[in-house]
């Protein structure tokens, strides 16, 4: 497995198992299935989307509320499946430059607010309130977003069948796309 291909592959399945986990989590599907009983539900997401003082109306939270955790399922599932794939991950670096810029108007204002990102699994960064640890991880992930953006899907993926470069029915290997 080469860097250009097995690379992406593992960057594109773990920043999309993470925001699928994290957009399921402030839905609260997992919480109405009983699987985890850390999740949150969306009301506690509307909570933390108000502590930052952003001067949104109460219709735009709600509006937030919903829009912020589909739009992370959605960026991670289809990087999980390789599924316009660029786009996903363009997505995804879009969707981690908002939440970077929110967390540095709390850090400039001093404001604390803790972090509804992975429900109330406290991933990465603890129970401490938003702040350079949560830049940081919001940076790196951007940056896996960049890479995939650059490099393509990778292994595995299903713009990679779509475009004739998987695994062919009668067994035999794949085209290389520089003889075709």
């Amino acid at each position: 497995m080469s860097l250009k291909h097995g690379l992406p592959l593992v960057l594109r399945l773990v920043l999309g198992a993470l925001l699928l986990l994290s957009g399921t989590m402030k839905l609260g599907l997992f919480k109405a299935l009983g699987v985890v009983p850390l999740a949150m539900d969306p009301l506690d997401f509307a909570f933390s989307l108000k502590a930052f003082k952003l001067g949104f109306s109460d219709g735009t939270i709600g509006l937030l509320t919903y829009a912020v955790p589909w739009g992370e399922a959605l960026v991670g599932a289809l990087l999980v499946l390789g599924l316009w794939t660029r786009a996903a991950s363009l997505g995804a670096i879009v969707l981690m430059l908002a939440f970077a810029a929110g967390i540095g108007s709390l850090i400039q204002r001093d404001i604390p607010v803790n972090c509804p990102c992975f429900g109330k699994l406290k991933l990465f960064c603890g129970d401490r309130p938003l702040g350079f640890c949560h830049l940081l991880r919001n940076s790196a992930f951007a940056l896996a977003g960049a890479v995939i953006l650059w490099l393509g899907p990778g292994y595995l993926s299903v713009d990679g069948l779509l475009a004739g470069r998987g695994p062919k029915p009668d067994g035999q290997a794949p085209l290389d796309p520089a003889r075709r």
